[in-house]
């Protein structure tokens, strides 16, 4: 059996970073191999996405995987300038300064729609896309070469809602309301399976996750220390990030769960989806038709098994250390 190609499309990011952290170190335990990281606005503007991404492969030792840098700004400005802080801090990882070296060998010239394009072309019907940030790079893909996406594998979103509740506005999640054009289109246009990891699983799943046991019990017992190290990186910035509060939310990494391990995921039934462009309170919702439940290529997950992404967090530091 052909070992799956994957993409994986960022905007770290804290929670971006520990699904990076899940998706490196568990190639060979899935059988598939990311063939590329593409950065995006979101968290912090696409330079800082960059450094960060660049700075969690040298801590890990992945800087084989290419990187490729992407777009800066949604398709349409937004009509209400973003005013105040980011969640993760102006650069995306806490504002901390970090003294370690960073090996800039894996970022290619090549801009990421063009990268993304190309990759899904020559590895047709073997490749499967991650998308764990705004949609701007894949939806501009599908503007430039929409036939491509045909030969699509599966495409994963952590985006959007199931119940029409947001944590950027009322209605709207951070993602889709950072570009719900670029969401409109993807969902719109791209007609192969795709699976949506929604904010309010993120919640629930989040009840299972006290973050004493992210600060103390997931780094315990004998890591390498490529692993301490990055662990070290990791919780520096979710200290800062989190500050006290009692529950650790990865969001992305949640999305990598599901990907890793599909039977441990619950779904909603098959149903059509779009995004609302025009609603004055509601702008970037996703919006789910389910009284035509049963049609249509999206299925949303509505749940995680309990206890499966912590060991899968295990998991991924155990192949760290053993690499």
């Amino acid at each position: 059996m052909d070992v799956k190609k994957v993409i994986i499309d960022v905007d770290v990011g804290t929670d971006d970073a520990w699904a990076l952290v899940l998706l490196l170190n568990g190639e060979a335990r899935y059988n598939y191999k990311v063939v590329a990281i593409t950065c995006v606005h979101g968290n912090t503007n696409v330079d800082n996405v960059v450094s960060n991404t660049l700075s969690l492969l040298s801590v890990m030792g992945r800087t084989d995987v290419p990187v490729f840098k992407g777009v800066d700004e949604p398709l349409l400005p937004p009509a209400v300038p973003h005013v105040g802080g980011n969640f993760h801090g102006e650069n995306g990882f806490g504002d901390i300064q970090f003294d370690h070296e960073v090996n800039r060998a894996p970022l290619q010239e090549e801009h990421a729609v063009s990268a993304i394009c190309r990759l899904v072309e020559e590895h047709a019907g073997n490749i499967d896309l991650l998308f764990v940030g705004p949609l701007t790079n894949l939806a501009l893909c599908l503007k430039i070469k929409p036939q491509v996406f045909d030969q699509l594998s599966h495409l994963y979103i952590m985006g959007g809602n199931r119940k029409g509740i947001g944590n950027v506005t009322a209605a709207a999640e951070f993602n889709f309301h950072s570009d719900p054009e670029a969401a409109c289109i993807v969902l719109r246009k791209i007609h192969r399976p795709i699976t949506i990891m929604p904010w309010e699983t993120c919640v629930s799943q989040s009840e299972q996750l006290p973050m004493a046991w992210r600060m103390k019990d997931l780094g315990a017992g004998d890591l390498s220390p490529r692993a301490v190290a990055l662990l070290a990186l990791l919780d520096a910035i979710e200290q800062k990030v989190y500050g006290d509060r009692p529950r650790w939310m990865p969001c992305d990494a949640f999305l990598v769960a599901a990907y890793q391990k599909p039977p441990c995921a619950k779904y909603d039934a098959l149903c059509p989806v779009d995004v609302e462009l025009q609603g004055a309170l509601t702008r970037g919702q996703m919006v789910l038709n389910r009284s035509k439940s049963g049609t249509g290529n999206v299925h949303v997950i509505r749940d995680l098994e309990d206890g499966a992404f912590k060991e899968l967090c295990r998991s991924a530091l155990d192949d760290l250390s053993s690499n």
